[in-house]
């Protein structure tokens, strides 16, 4: 998981990634020099609850995807339902480029086959 992690964040304008349990447990993490573990942690956490608690009062499942966007980047979460990735940004990165990525490392680490 951790090189799967090494080689998205090699992919231009992607400053870390990481994937974390529903309570924000770092399962296994690769974040740039900028970020913090904790705090990106903590984040990830209360934006996948509180999506997953709205998605249901409205009677829906989980998400599969969320994009937050701020001013200085983006966060992408992808639900791979033993756990969630999620990637940070850079502004200027191509949106389409980052979600063939993202895709395709949630890929592999569902094909690792590991519990979380």
């Amino acid at each position: 998981m951790d090189q799967i992690l090494g080689s998205l964040n090699q992919v231009a304008g992607v400053k870390g990634s990481m994937v974390v349990t529903k309570d924000g447990s770092v399962v296994s993490e690769s974040l740039g020099p900028d970020l913090e573990r904790e705090s990106v942690a903590a984040v990830s956490s209360l934006i996948i609850q509180v999506s997953e608690r709205s998605l249901t009062s409205m009677g829906r499942k989980s998400f599969s995807q969320f994009i937050l966007t701020s001013a200085h980047g983006r966060m992408v979460f992808v639900n791979m339902d033993v756990g969630y990735l999620v990637v940070i940004t850079k502004m200027e990165m191509s949106l389409e480029q980052v979600l063939l990525e993202v895709e395709s490392a949630a890929r592999k680490i569902r094909g690792t086959g590991k519990r979380i």
